[in-house]
């Protein structure tokens, strides 16, 4: 009787285990379906900030890495139609300056120092807004 109940316990645990693993895993494939251009639009940044970066395999993967995570996160703004274009472009400045602490986590500091240097030439910010488009959104966090 209580190797019949140890039996039933494995099957249940192992029905647990399988049921919870497969929406982690299908939530894991999904992310990993990231638009394909978003990926193929990572390699090639990570490949035009190789020749000043120099990066190891290893690092220059981690560096394509949070280059695809802040491009999902910048389409999301660029392609949300309920902001103003003050909106947008201040977004896109606090999006543009986390990439640059994130990529302090990836790079030593030398790498990370000349990273900041070109990333203007490789990465443009779009023009800001003229003063007369300024929302009070955009207007608030440019004053901070």
């Amino acid at each position: 009787m209580k190797n019949r109940n140890f039996g039933v316990f494995v099957f249940l645990m192992g029905m647990l285990f399988f049921g919870t693993t497969a929406p982690i895993k299908a939530q894991t494939y999904y992310a990993l379906q990231i638009d394909r251009n978003i990926r193929l639009q990572a390699v090639d940044i990570t490949a035009e900030y190789q020749p000043y970066l120099v990066m190891g395999t290893d690092q220059a993967l981690d560096f394509q890495q949070t280059v695809a995570r802040f491009l999902v996160k910048k389409k999301s703004v660029e392609e949300d139609p309920t902001l103003s274009y003050g909106a947008k472009y201040s977004l896109l400045k606090k999006l543009s300056n986390r990439e640059t602490a994130e990529m302090g986590q990836v790079l030593e500091d030398y790498r990370w120092r000349e990273y900041m240097r070109v990333k203007p030439n490789i990465q443009p910010l779009p023009e800001p807004p003229s003063q007369k488009s300024y929302d009070a959104i955009a207007d608030v966090d440019a004053t901070n």
